[in-house]
């Protein structure tokens, strides 16, 4: 499900990225024009010669080739995929939630002195004795050239526009200082496929988009890639200088492309294929009756379909105009009392999904649930001032409401977005025959995401306003949420024509309360009091219902009974512990 339920976050990692690089971003959509030369003896380029599958080959489908191995310029969840197996982090995060490191030698703390009381002075200590693929070391310069790329290449990345400096007083030393503190810091130079680029192999740092590094990597990961024909295969190998001896524990780990998700699960099902990434519908429902096959799903999940309200007046471009409906939080509990999100896990999604009643269920904080209850849903909108008039009238009434003129209809507007496919849809209209149950209309509007989630220049809609629901899903990377959070829920994320990037918080959802938890989180804080606070926002949202969260969902794997080592997880790319995959299978008799 990973490809459809990011849209929402693909969307949004576009748009921010189109902001922030604004104009100078114009200047890199071609390359610099090159010295001409004689024209070559026609060639197969250098990875696409012949390369045999091996028998003992570990091989995965995916339905499209990744558009490079630079996981900081795209979001497919495909160049993470392979971009995890050759550029290692500096640390990660574990199945558990807990991190661990990879290139660096130590994870920077408070308690061991690196990482400065104000959080602004992270130091990095590497291991001693890395060394690329190529046999060059891997030091320090290549965490700053990384940082220095991203920067001059006007490629937006989470964190690294917070980064003033980055020193590196000694190969094995890089101290990255911050203008605030970034709470995700440990991640800084890791994650969903992201990682350390080489500085001596990929080229002038303002030219990040034009890179050949982004698609024939060196590596300091436990594979290098050894062929690449395009729609047809990547193959990759152990890399001779991995730093962790006996690794990787395959000889060549295959990505097939193939669209055709029936022609992947068929494949899985009779051996020929190894694992399926994210599998859906019918296919998924195969795999799991096959016998040849298991199928392992994220836990905890990490996306939330949510019902996100507006608390402005809609097409308004300042705050002072509360919705006529919505802005009264009653409304909006009365709203999710109305909602069963268990008849809408079994008839849109299968029963794959998990009912949830916060953003931060993760974090097992001590919410209530919110039972479906449409008689009380009823009783909360009658003492709004929302009420049905007439035995024979569906839709109530503003009498005396105090938000809206007497006699207002309660009729909503609500989009989704059609990217997600027709479980969505089939969601939104379970939903509206809910509410009309209770006397609430709502007029569904499917829409592309580039429409829903435009920049303001643009006219999206979210971030003008221009909507009273949304029906979507987004989940935040990592075990931390502070950073996701604030830019939904912060009084002072919310855009406007004068600050269009200010944050998410497309709800226009105000509580002042909220400002100084944020800013507390914002600080360099023990887990056990960071999960305080976090609890109290959820506990907030929990009672202001600004975002009405519904299900979580998981990604799911097709994997062979013949694959050993898999570990899915959400916090990073499955081929996070590819290193350690291998086959079952006796070798072929000599």
């Amino acid at each position: 499900m990973q490809a459809k339920l990011s849209s929402h976050l693909n969307w949004i990692i576009c748009a921010a990225a189109l902001l922030l690089i604004g104009l100078t971003g114009c200047d890199l959509t071609t390359p610099p024009p090159a010295t001409p030369e004689p024209t070559p003896t026609p060639t197969l380029p250098p990875l696409a010669l012949a390369v045999d599958v091996e028998e003992q080959a570990i091989v995965v489908p995916i339905p499209i080739d990744p558009p490079s191995f630079n996981a900081y310029l795209n979001d497919t969840g495909y160049e993470a995929l392979v971009g995890e197996l050759v550029y290692g982090a500096l640390v990660e995060i574990g199945p558990d939630g807990t991190y661990y490191t990879e290139l660096a030698a130590n994870i920077p703390t408070l308690a061991n002195g690196d990482l400065s009381p104000d959080g602004r002075v992270v130091t990095w200590r590497l291991r001693p004795n890395l060394l690329w693929s190529d046999g060059e070391p891997f030091t320090a310069e290549d965490v700053r050239f990384t940082w220095q790329a991203l920067r001059d290449s006007g490629i937006w990345a989470p964190g690294f526009d917070l980064i003033e400096e980055i020193e590196t007083p000694d190969p094995l030393t890089a101290i990255v200082r911050y203008r605030e503190f970034y709470p995700n810091y440990l991640i800084q130079f890791g994650g969903n496929g992201t990682g350390v680029l080489p500085a001596h192999h990929c080229g002038a740092t303002n030219l990040m988009l034009f890179w050949d590094c982004n698609f024939e990597p060196v590596s300091t990961g436990p594979f290098v890639l050894g062929q690449w024909i395009p729609g047809v295969r990547l193959v990759f190998e152990p890399n001779p200088n991995y730093y962790i001896p006996e690794r990787p524990l395959t000889k060549q780990l295959v990505f097939e492309i193939q669209p055709d998700a029936e022609f992947r699960g068929r494949n899985l099902e009779r051996g020929v294929w190894h694992l399926d990434l994210w599998p859906e519908g019918a296919v998924l429902t195969s795999l799991e009756g096959s016998g040849t096959t298991t199928v392992l799903r994220t836990n905890p999940p990490r996306y939330v379909l949510r019902l996100v309200a507006n608390l402005s007046r809609p097409g308004t471009t300042t705050l002072e105009e509360p919705h006529p409906i919505l802005a009264n939080p009653q409304v909006r509990r009365a709203l999710r009392l109305a909602i069963d999100p268990g008849i809408i896990n079994a008839e849109a999604f299968d029963n794959r999904g998990q009912t949830v009643y916060t953003e931060l269920f993760q974090l097992d904080c001590d919410i209530p649930p919110y039972e479906f209850n449409p008689g009380l849903a009823a009783a909360l909108l009658d003492d709004a001032g929302w009420v049905l008039t007439d035995p024979n009238q569906t839709v109530r009434q503003c009498q005396g409401c105090g938000t809206a003129e007497e006699g207002t209809p309660l009729s909503l507007t609500s989009y989704s977005y059609v990217e997600f496919g027709p479980q969505l849809e089939t969601a939104h209209r379970l939903i509206a025959g809910m509410l009309a149950e209770v006397g609430v209309e709502l007029r569904r509007e499917a829409v592309e995401g580039s429409e829903l989630w435009g920049t303001w220049a643009n006219e999206g809609i979210e971030l003008r306003g221009n909507f009273d629901l949304d029906l979507w899903d987004d989940g935040y990377f990592g075990v931390d949420p502070t950073i996701y959070m604030a830019n939904y829920f912060d009084p002072r994320a919310i855009p406007t024509r004068d600050n269009p990037i200010a944050g998410l918080n497309v709800s226009r959802y105000r509580n002042p309360d909220l400002i100084d938890i944020f800013d507390a989180l914002n600080t360099p804080l023990p887990t056990n009091r960071r999960r305080v606070l976090l609890c109290e926002v959820a506990t907030t949202l929990y009672e202001d219902q600004p975002h009405m969260p519904l299900l979580a969902f998981p990604d799911f794997y097709g994997i062979s009974l013949d694959l050993q080592g898999v570990s899915p997880h959400i916090y990073d790319t499955v081929t996070w512990n590819a290193a350690e995959w291998w086959l079952n299978i006796p070798p072929p008799e000599n």
